[in-house]
């Protein structure tokens, strides 16, 4: 039997190693098992962003296998029907969780990398995504290998592609880097001790600070704070709008309607509670300007809710109109039976009935159909 020390003059000897297997040998650090190198990689994509919406093209496809099982001109309604549904459920969730609500973003910057090198960056980028939860920095410069050719250079093989989330949500909590501190106060601790990138730390220290006029922070945190719980106000309103459209259709108008204008509320949430003392600019230096800055603006998260809510506000008040004018077309689009918001009732001649003894006698009843709206 081979003792775990024989490998030291034969290979073939090590516990566990079988080098007549073919590819056997490949990656191996004799006599351990196979072991790869760690690969750091920057963040390209919202892992959770792609997920919902993966999971509603998922539902979209699935939906358009079947749609041609589905005769004539119901086959387009119904398409127009789940397609608007599906769009208005995905776009509450992706505007909940994406970071996009406000971006900033700059080109050709020239500034300091890090701690303990003496090496600038030329030509980086840096952008910043703000949601409602959080703000993503990255920088990354072109290429991201910026000092392999200086031959003076300390670390040449450094890579130079960042991307970074610092969370603000939860409560203020207390000033400094304890643990009773914010969390994004604690987060940018971290990120100081693992030596991030000095323009990474400058960006999130704005979000920091909480002081005299310095409380974009705060105000972040505030309006995304009221801006989810609108959206998320919004998410079961469009699922009870599904829900009445198949019952009574002048009720679904209604909750779509207070669907858009939850969404329409977040969004004015947002722009009137964030900007507080004065809107947030932060200064670089960039080839083209040493006085340019990153400016914010409303991202595409922003502009979707705004065109969801308009999109669910308006699209209630057309389908309430059409159930009070046109109750028939509306209720053919709907593939609903416009007689289910009716209820027959029969009154029977009392007086016939007594006076010949015998119920068959009213045979004269009088019709009264309810509305049950």
């Amino acid at each position: 039997m081979a003792t775990p020390y024989a490998c030291e003059s034969d290979v073939s000897e090590c516990l566990g190693y079988d080098n007549d297997v073919i590819g056997f040998a490949v990656l191996r650090n004799k006599p351990a098992p196979t072991a790869y190198a760690a690969n750091p990689t920057p963040v390209r994509v919202d892992v959770l962003e792609v997920g919902l919406i993966f999971a509603a093209v998922l539902l979209f496809v699935s939906y358009l296998i079947i749609l041609p099982g589905i005769r004539g001109w119901e086959r387009l309604w119904s398409f127009i029907r789940v397609t608007t549904s599906i769009f208005i459920g995905t776009a509450i969730m992706v505007s909940i969780y994406g970071q996009e609500w406000e971006v900033a973003s700059l080109h050709k910057v020239e500034t300091a990398y890090k701690s303990f090198f003496r090496e600038e960056i030329h030509d980086a980028e840096i952008e910043v995504k703000v949601g409602l939860n959080a703000v993503n920095i990255t920088l990354k410069t072109n290429p991201i290998q910026p000092f392999i050719d200086d031959e003076h250079a300390e670390f040449p093989n450094e890579i130079i592609n960042y991307n970074e989330r610092f969370h603000f949500y939860g409560s203020q909590r207390r000033n400094g880097f304890g643990p009773f501190a914010g969390r994004i106060n604690r987060e940018f601790r971290a990120a100081q001790w693992r030596g991030m990138p000095f323009p990474i730390l400058w960006i999130a220290e704005y979000f920091v600070l909480d002081g005299e006029k310095i409380r974009w922070g705060r105000s972040y945190r505030h309006a995304g704070f009221y801006t989810y719980i609108m959206l998320w106000t919004a998410f079961p309103l469009w699922l009870l709008s599904n829900i009445l459209f198949f019952m009574v259709l002048r009720y679904g108008a209604y909750f779509l309607m207070l669907t858009g204008g939850s969404l329409l509320t977040g969004n004015i949430l947002y722009s009137s509670i964030r900007y507080g003392s004065q809107p947030l600019r932060i200064p670089f230096v960039t080839e083209d300007n040493p006085a340019d800055g990153l400016e914010f603006h409303k991202g595409p998260h922003f502009m979707l809710c705004l065109f969801t809510g308009l999109i669910s506000f308006i699209g209630g008040i057309i389908i309430l109109i059409m159930d009070m004018k046109f109750p028939q077309e509306i209720a053919t689009f709907f593939n609903v039976d416009v007689l289910q918001d009716f209820e027959d009732t029969y009154a029977e001649d009392k007086e016939a009935f007594e006076n010949n003894g015998v119920q068959e006698h009213a045979n004269v009843p009088v019709r009264f159909a309810f509305q049950l709206l």
